[in-house]
């Protein structure tokens, strides 16, 4: 079947929306999270360099034990903290931020900076720029990762409130954590924006106008 613009449309819209609560009694299919993979894995980054791995989650119990650190949402009327329910997603993808510059042979190096930090020309202009290119490479996949989701009917949430440390621990990555994501079956019963578990109404904001200038 092939999609119309309308439809395509209609995704987009709903990839902005974060869903907090989730139908854990369905199982995601093996050919969808297949899908998602095959999305992070080969989507562009900066000249093909590797920035980032990807961790994806349906351990229940991990899930759970990695919510548990992800408060950062203040409630306007008491100021207590409420945790990021998107990520009790069936699915839970965490992004790790990882050094690409590991290789010692230069004719295996695809940019500049990726050599100069190797034979210890040490330029911080590289680091930053390599940061710059990171930071692209992991919301480009995001962004392909969420969009995708919506086509297939799924809700997303990311997810950038938590505690790198403790995560890290549950993982057992060696690098640090950029991003979080939840994806699965959304709850029909429930208002998208009502916390998985304590039932709390986060707010919404209207999506700021975008401009943009076409020069023809």
């Amino acid at each position: 079947m092939q999609l119309e613009h309308t439809d395509i449309k209609k995704a987009i819209i709903r990839s902005q929306h974060c869903q907090r609560n989730w139908d854990l009694a369905q199982e995601m299919p093996q050919e969808d999270l297949d899908l998602f993979i095959h999305a992070v894995q080969n989507c562009p980054s900066k000249q093909n360099v590797a920035f980032y791995k990807a961790h994806f989650v349906t351990n229940r119990d991990i899930i759970e034990s990695i919510h548990k650190h992800t408060a950062g949402f203040k409630r306007p009327e008491d100021g207590v903290e409420e945790t990021n329910s998107q990520t009790l997603a069936n699915l839970l993808v965490i992004f790790e931020s990882i050094d690409p510059s590991t290789k010692n042979n230069p004719n295996e190096y695809v940019n500049d900076e990726l050599y100069n930090i190797d034979v210890s020309r040490d330029v911080q202009s590289d680091h930053s720029l390599l940061k710059r290119d990171e930071n692209m490479a992991i919301g480009i996949a995001a962004g392909y990762l969420n969009l995708l989701a919506s086509m297939l009917g799924y809700g997303t949430g990311c997810c950038a409130c938590f505690d790198g440390a403790e995560v890290s621990k549950i993982v057992q990555n060696e690098n640090p954590i950029a991003l979080m994501m939840g994806i699965g079956f959304k709850d029909g019963t429930r208002n998208r924006r009502e916390h998985h578990q304590t039932g709390f109404m986060f707010p919404t904001k209207t999506k700021q106008e975008i401009q943009v200038n076409v020069i023809k």
